[in-house]
Order: C-alpha cells, then sequence, then structure tokens
C-alpha cells in the first residue's frame, strides 16, 4: 500500500471514528440501549468503547459524578433548566452562566431505608422504590451513589450475581461502562435506566442506599 493510500485510510477511519463518538453520543442521550447503539452504528466500536465514550460523555454533561453533590465539585454551583424533546420526554439539562428564573439549587441526602432478605426476588408486590422516589424528589435532578467500580474491579461471584440480577440493557449497561476509573463510588442521576435497576435490586443486599435530591431554593 502506498503511503498516500495508507493516509488516506487513515484518515477516513478517524473520520469515522469522530463521528461514531458523536453518533454514541447523541444515541445514549436519546436513551438507546448500549446494544442499540451498537447496532446503529457504521463504524464498529466495542462494546467496552462505547461504554467509555458514554462515560468521558456523562461525566461532561454530569449524569455521573465523581463526587457528592453539594460537595464543593460538580453540579453543586450548576443551573438546570428544564427540557421537552419532540415526543413530550422531560429532562434537566446544565446550561453555563445564569440561567433566568430558575433558583439555586441545595441537596438533600437521603438513606433508603428498607426491611427485606438478601437475594430474595424482585418484583414482589407494589415497587418500594419508587414510592421512595416519589416522596423525596422535588423534580430533579436527582442522584443515587454507586459502588460499582469496586465490585468490577473484583469481577468476583458477588459481581456476578449483582450482573445476575439485572434484566438484559441494564446489565450491559453495569459490565461495559467503566465504573473501575473510579475508586470510589459514582453519583449517577436517577433517570429511566437507573430506575429500572433500582427496582431490580431493591429486594437484594446490592441495593444502593445514598441518595441526593435537588431542593431548589425560592
Amino acid at each position: 500500500m502506498s503511503d498516500n493510500k495508507f493516509f488516506d485510510n487513515a484518515l477516513s477511519n478517524m473520520k469515522d471514528n469522530f463521528a461514531g463518538r458523536d453518533g454514541i453520543k447523541h444515541l445514549a442521550d436519546l436513551g438507546y440501549s448500549m446494544h442499540d447503539i451498537q447496532s446503529s452504528l457504521d463504524f464498529p466500536f466495542s462494546m467496552d468503547k462505547i461504554g467509555r465514550v458514554m462515560w468521558d460523555h456523562y461525566i461532561s454533561n454530569e449524569t455521573i459524578l465523581l463526587k457528592a453533590p453539594g460537595s464543593g465539585a460538580g453540579s453543586v454551583n450548576a443551573k438546570y433548566v428544564r427540557k421537552t424533546d419532540a415526543y413530550g420526554k422531560q429532562s434537566f439539562v446544565k446550561v453555563s452562566g445564569e440561567a433566568p428564573d430558575e433558583p439555586d439549587i441545595t441537596w438533600k441526602k437521603v438513606i433508603f431505608s428498607n426491611e427485606h432478605d438478601i437475594f430474595s426476588t424482585p418484583f414482589l408486590k407494589e415497587s418500594i422504590i419508587t414510592e421512595f422516589l416519589t416522596s423525596n424528589s422535588c423534580g430533579g435532578p436527582d442522584y443515587v451513589s454507586l459502588d460499582l467500580g469496586r465490585l468490577k474491579s473484583r469481577n468476583n461471584s458477588e459481581w456476578m450475581t449483582l450482573l445476575s440480577l439485572l434484566g438484559e440493557e441494564e446489565r450491559e449497561y453495569a459490565e461495559f461502562m467503566p465504573w473501575e476509573n473510579s475508586i470510589t463510588s459514582v453519583y449517577h442521576r436517577i433517570d429511566d435506566r437507573i430506575i429500572r435497576i433500582l427496582r431490580r435490586l431493591e429486594k437484594t443486599g446490592f441495593m444502593p442506599g445514598v441518595y441526593y435530591f435537588a431542593v431548589r431554593d425560592v
């Protein structure tokens, strides 16, 4: 292969790579599963690479915080506005500078307390976590502390048990996101995916216990 041909191929691959990264971010924001993201891309990406791109994207837009809300880093001084997409789905988006008519956010830390047997079957009767989130949330953004990095780095029977408790889409998210990049718990915004994970785990010994609910100062 000539030098020019090699350069052209490398440049083409680099463009595809950047386009793929943008595609991953866009589809992740739309709520696509990791498998569906992989299937939608023109350029081949491994699940691990998709997870790394999503991780960096979620750190940048504060879907994932490396320190607790209100700790002096991340979203403590951020402004959020409510955004509604074309399908009527609402979410909170961080904006730079002053957001008009949007009060400052303080944080209410709540410990989830629930008497349950370890490893009992999920989805027994009505979901307790749904009531817990509803009664404490003031409209978001809200966060839950996740200690997946410690379990994943050990890759032992405890980690495999956790994965087995999740549905397919949630299992992919737990397995291929690089949680091990953080040596401590991370704080994940409570979105539809996280709620599905919590519902799966609420009757087990893997239920996350620390939550931060946004309270808007009037």
